[in-house]
């Protein structure tokens, strides 16, 4: 077991104030005399949270120690008490480094060597070397594994003190029980400077540090270990993993994220502290990645994962990667004092069970929309109609804080191709198609995150219409149509794109009677009558799809093959002029009902749109400017708890 302790320990020529702590306030012995001299520490030392040695010393190296068969210096009445622990007796003077051999310390000598601080220390590299072998004293002399090793205080030739600031880790890859200590400043007052240990170019290191005044991690990557701290962290395109749950890191000064990654290689639930801690502010972006895949995400709501006791931009921390489960997401959340889990319905439900329904309205049709003016004998037998909506629509699903928003827009044109008329009836037949498109948006209001969604299609089918022929444009009617319905769906998440079609067939049959209730002609020859129309449609809704996800989630479109029943009254006022032009306001009310909502299911959850009752309201007018020729603009408007739509339709129709 080798760990690397940058604390001195063992020393030789250490500051005055260092002996007398060691001596006199500690009561600690020294081993050896002279430039030999070193300190140890008992396990007592060990455990004593106010000792100079670490505190706390890793729980492993304690047990290493407690459970040794012999301890060296042991005493008979208590053998375990008085196990030491060494440091290795190496010396850093000034004179090793004059040997810039690569079997000795791995120094590269760069001008003036007299202060080791500078400035040729960046390259001091042997304490990493694992190739070099290097054996103290303590190991030569009583055969004691090396647990520490340290940089000391130590004296040059001129009779100097000094102690190396600056440690590198260049393109190595080391595995230590302890990487960096230096809190040795904070055992003694009057030193004040400290470590920084720079690790970069694809290095790999893990190890705890303690007190650490500084590390810079340069495209390279961390795992500490045990209760890890460090005061000053630089990152640059760095990796940081925490593998275990009792492994945590605490930064004490304000840490600047520059996109760098923090990995949890555990279930974040299993960890009884926040992996992470800042003690002042955090600033930049920084991501969060959980390695391990989350089986029972919707237990992780609430955890804390990072601990800031000053203050953190917003979106400091980042939860990369796609976590979902069934209709379950996982985020982070910024609280008062860090960052939490956050477990959220997806927000691409309000986008499926948005495009459940479109898919099954968006060519929904009317006789009013083919055909305005049925009831004028003087018509043709045949005649072609073009069709123009385009509207707004906002809906709370299920579950969601915010509405889901759509804009729908389409085109729709038909034909006369075949009809049979008599005194009493006409009976028409006709040809239709059309292409519409709807596009959505969902924005959570927790999070920001803004989800979109595009689906595109067409319908095509057949129509039959049966209208009497009665005097003054009144009598029954009944209209019927079968349409195939085919989409293309397409959801965009922050993470993820997908994409499915659905299909099927929608049918109407729709009756009603158009009945007068006055008429008056004005002095200059202006016909004005006034119709009422009462009406009754009922719909069948049979597109349905679903997709496997990218989440290997199961889902699948709710709402599909049910009856949508229309109950209303329209009515009309007709001007018709002496230079042939009719002018026909009109106003309509429906109650619209369906049997079932619609929404979405993922992994056999489902989360709805409660809009099975509807109130509708319509007004518009249609122009017949020629005998042949009608132009229609109407607007319409359907609102209940939980929907709320408006759609705006303009209608040409051609009689030959």
């Amino acid at each position: 077991m080798i760990a690397f302790l940058f604390i001195p320990y063992s020393v030789s020529g250490e500051p005055k104030y260092v002996r007398e702590y060691f001596v006199k306030e500690r009561g600690l012995q020294y081993l050896g005399e002279g430039s030999g001299a070193s300190v140890f520490y008992s396990l007592k030392d060990m455990l004593d949270r106010n000792s100079v040695a670490w505190s706390p010393v890793p729980k492993q190296i304690i047990d290493y120690i407690t459970n040794a068969e012999t301890c060296y210096f042991s005493q008979p009445d208590s053998p375990k008490d008085d196990c030491e622990l060494f440091g290795s007796n190496t010396y850093e003077k000034k004179w090793f480094l004059t040997d810039f051999s690569e079997k000795k310390y791995m120094a590269e000598k760069e001008g003036e060597w007299y202060d080791f601080n500078a400035p040729y220390a960046k390259h001091f590299l042997h304490p990493f070397r694992e190739d070099i072998p290097f054996y103290s004293e303590s190991e030569k002399q009583y055969n004691l594994p090396v647990l520490y090793r340290s940089y000391l205080y130590d004296n040059d030739e001129a009779g100097k003190t000094s102690r190396p600031l600056n440690a590198l880790i260049n393109n190595r890859v080391y595995d230590f029980n302890v990487l960096a200590i230096d809190n040795y400043r904070f055992k003694f007052p009057g030193e004040t400077r400290g470590l920084t240990l720079t690790v970069k170019n694809q290095s790999e290191v893990r190890g705890a540090t303690l007190q650490l005044l500084k590390m810079v991690l340069q495209d390279s990557l961390w795992e500490p270990r045990f209760d890890s701290d460090v005061h000053h962290l630089e990152t640059q395109n760095a990796n940081i993993r925490f593998n275990s749950t009792n492994t945590r890191l605490t930064v004490h000064e304000n840490y600047q994220g520059d996109g760098s990654r923090f990995f949890i290689k555990f279930d974040p639930k299993e960890a009884t502290q926040p992996v992470l801690t800042f003690d002042k502010d955090v600033t930049g972006t920084s991501n969060i990645i959980f390695e391990t895949p989350i089986e029972d995400l919707k237990t992780l709501d609430g955890h804390q994962i990072i601990k800031v006791n000053g203050t953190a931009d917003k979106h400091a921390f980042r939860l990369s990667g796609k976590h979902q489960k069934g209709i379950y997401t996982l985020s982070l959340q910024q609280r008062q004092d860090g960052f939490f889990t956050k477990v959220q319905e997806r927000d691409d439900i309000a986008i499926y069970a948005q495009q459940a329904q479109a898919s099954n309205t968006l060519f929904n049709l009317r006789l009013n929309d083919k055909n305005s003016d049925i009831f004028d004998r003087t018509l043709p037998r045949k005649g072609l109609w073009v069709r123009l909506i385009s509207g707004h629509l906002s809906q709370d699903v299920q579950g969601k804080t915010a509405p889901v928003e759509g804009n729908r827009k389409g085109i729709q044109l038909g034909g006369d191709v075949f009809s049979l008329q008599n005194q009493d009836y006409q009976l028409s037949f006709g040809l239709m198609g059309g292409q519409a498109e709807q596009r959505s948006t969902f924005r959570n209001s927790d999070t920001g995150n803004l989800t979109t969604g595009n689906m595109k299609g067409f319908g095509a089918g057949i129509y039959a219409t049966w209208h009497q022929l009665q005097d003054k444009q009144t009598g029954a009617y009944a209209d019927s149509w079968v349409q195939y319905q085919r989409f293309r769906h397409r959801i965009n998440t922050e993470d993820a794109t997908e994409r499915f079609t659905s299909k099927g067939i929608t049918a109407s049959i729709e009756a009603g009677y158009n009945a007068l209730l006055a008429e008056h002609v004005t002095g200059k020859g202006t016909q004005i009558r006034f119709y009422l129309q009462p009406q009754a449609q009922l719909t069948y809704l049979g597109v349905n799809g679903g997709l496997t996800d990218s989440g290997n989630s199961k889902v699948n479109l709710l709402g599909s093959r049910q009856l949508q029943s229309r109950v209303g009254v329209q009515a009309k006022a007709q001007f018709a002029f002496t230079n042939g032009v009719i002018f026909q306001p009109f106003v309509a009310v429906n109650s619209i009902y369906q049997q079932k909502p619609f929404g979405v299911e993922i992994d056999g959850e489902r989360r709805v749109i409660n809009n099975k009752t509807a109130i509708e309201s319509q007004l518009g007018v249609a122009v017949k400017i020629k005998s042949h020729l009608t132009l229609q603009a109407s607007f319409n408007r359907q609102t209940s708890k939980h929907h709320q739509a408006k759609q705006g339709t303009l209608n040409l129709q051609w009689t030959f």
